[in-house]
């Protein structure tokens, strides 16, 4: 298969400068809802971080590296499902009891 080079009508994308980002942030400094995918391009937003703590462990996190880097590691796709079921069922009906 052949792929020609874009033709001249081709615009490419830019990345957003500082300063346009900073155009876009609202009052507080949270990002304000971008216009089109362009202006979307560069935002970054924080999560913010659980009560009494962070869910970041990074040490389990190098663990977990060196584990695929050694070939140690294994995916357990039945825990995967539960959980995500698990959470599916959640959303759908918070009130249940499992």
């Amino acid at each position: 298969m052949k792929i020609d080079p874009p033709g001249p009508s081709a615009t490419p994308l830019s990345r957003p400068t500082k300063a346009a980002a900073a155009a876009t942030s609202g009052i507080d400094g949270a990002a304000a809802p971008a216009t089109d995918g362009a202006q979307a391009m560069g935002q970054v937003r924080t999560m913010p971080s659980a009560p009494g703590g962070s869910d970041f462990d990074a040490a389990r996190v190098a663990a977990i590296r060196e584990d695929i880097r050694a070939g140690r590691y294994e995916v357990h796709p039945e825990r995967i499902a539960s959980g995500l079921l698990a959470s599916v069922r959640d959303l759908l009906d918070p009130d249940a009891k499992p």
